[in-house]
């Protein structure tokens, strides 16, 4: 069977729209933790959320930030993943990622909100 120059072209642009669409949802991340590190009489009470998100290659990066609200929760932080795709070529190897996010505050969270993968987190007091 001979395909023309154009049916071809067809085919590889369909292909390359449906790897497009699965890099945006090709990132799953999982085993979310929150916690709060209140050592009496040292540095202020700090908040940490990690998590491990999985990319379908090498170069990827991913961050926390936090979400403006215009009526925000004292015990609540909503943050939302921002995810970094790499520049030129990149292995292609499934990739772990750690996700870390760190705060320092006077705030007693008593939940984060991962708003881009709807995850509630319980924060945990760590002495």
């Amino acid at each position: 069977m001979l395909l023309s120059a154009r049916t071809v072209a067809v085919c590889v642009l369909s292909v390359a729209g449906l790897a497009a669409a699965s890099d945006e949802t090709a990132s799953p991340c999982s085993d979310w933790k929150a916690w709060l590190s209140v050592q009496p009489g040292t540095a202020a009470p700090t908040l940490h959320v990690t998590a491990t998100c999985q990319f379908p290659t090498a170069g990827y990066t991913v961050e926390l930030v936090p979400v403006s609200l215009k009526m925000p929760s004292k015990k609540t932080l909503e943050l939302k993943k921002v995810i970094h795709k790499p520049e030129g070529m990149a292995a292609q190897v499934i990739s772990d990622v750690p996700l870390t996010y760190t705060k320092e505050t006077t705030v007693e969270y008593e939940t984060v909100l991962i708003k881009t993968d709807k995850v509630r987190l319980t924060v945990e007091k760590v002495h």
